[in-house]
């Protein structure tokens, strides 16, 4: 049996450093705050399991069950007071196991959440979210359905006040949806593959800034985070192989891998052609566009990726 390790990370890339600095203007609006704390979410996970907070997908946990993957999700955080985490598990290969299914740690004033911690390691009131799932909680109707879905509440300031998402268009599934998903990805996957960078950047910049604020990062991080993946090759899926798929209750849509599966892989990969001499990288990119008020054509207001390392046998 193949052993599989997954790790979250969200992917800023995807230019060259040939050119960027007559690009990347826009990072120079970033507003760095070493003091400022984020909220975090640390989750353990048995099963493939997705965590999205406000309909965004903070958590894919594909494979190397019973890992703990911290990460921060100020960018979720969208709105002032009452958030909506909704959990979804996929039940398909499920058995009694006596262990907890689930476990959720989300915090506020993570600085130390990317580091894997216990709940005694932040004061009570920072403790917004920390939820177990056990198979007592696994019903009958579960197993038969295939899936655990469950919804949580709890109370957030926004970290960051970006208003772009409340400025898009309702969108909705339809094959024009469709075709001008694949198209916007089709003529990106093609300039990340032959590195055209001028292009690359006109496309990104304006969704790299806000995530790049969003995360609290430095211009200098990004700009690295670029220059990491310039030997990637990526992968998008044939059309016939994609599905649409809305989040952001509408805001914003990205193309998944079509199957019956409960837990969507994206229709973008990219593998590293350097390093990782144990084992295998693949990549899979969720870039999500919007279609802002009083315009017609898609633009690219989110992005963010995970990664899957296969160990040999």
């Amino acid at each position: 049996m193949k052993k599989y390790m997954l790790s979250i990370i969200v992917l800023l890339t995807l230019a060259s450093c040939k050119g960027q600095e007559s690009k990347t203007e826009i990072l120079d609006k970033l507003k760095y705050n070493a003091d400022k704390s984020n909220y975090g979410i640390q989750p353990t996970f048995y099963y493939p399991t997705e965590i999205s907070i406000n309909d965004y997908p903070v958590v894919k946990g594909l494979e190397f069950f019973g890992n703990t993957i911290p990460n921060f999700i100020d960018i979720a955080i969208n709105k002032n007071g009452e958030q909506e985490l909704k959990i979804l598990i996929d039940l398909s290969n499920y058995k009694k196991q006596g262990n907890p299914i689930l476990k959720i740690l989300l915090v506020r004033s993570a600085k130390g959440i990317s580091i894997i911690s216990n709940e005694s390691d932040f004061p009570e009131e920072n403790i917004l979210v920390n939820y177990e799932l056990s198979d007592d909680d696994i019903t009958q109707e579960n197993i038969k359905s295939g899936y655990f879905l469950k919804t949580l509440k709890f109370n957030a300031k926004i970290p960051v006040e970006l208003s772009s998402l409340n400025k898009s268009v309702q969108l909705k599934n339809s094959t024009e949806l469709l075709n001008k998903l694949y198209s916007a990805l089709t003529n990106l996957t093609k300039d990340l593959n032959d590195k055209n960078s001028n292009n690359v950047l006109e496309i990104i910049q304006n969704a790299e800034f806000e995530v790049a604020q969003l995360r609290g990062m430095k211009k200098e991080w990004m700009l690295k985070e670029r220059e990491a993946l310039l030997s990637n090759t990526f992968t998008l899926l044939p059309k016939d192989s994609c599905d649409v798929k809305i989040y952001g209750n509408g805001t914003m849509a990205t193309l998944v891998k079509k199957n019956s599966e409960i837990i969507k892989q994206s229709a973008i990969t990219s593998k590293f052609t350097k390093g990782f001499p144990s084992g295998k990288v693949v990549q899979f990119y969720n870039f999500y566009y919007n279609i802002p008020k009083g315009k017609e054509e898609l633009e690219l207001i989110r992005f963010d990726g995970y990664a899957i390392t296969k160990y040999k046998k």
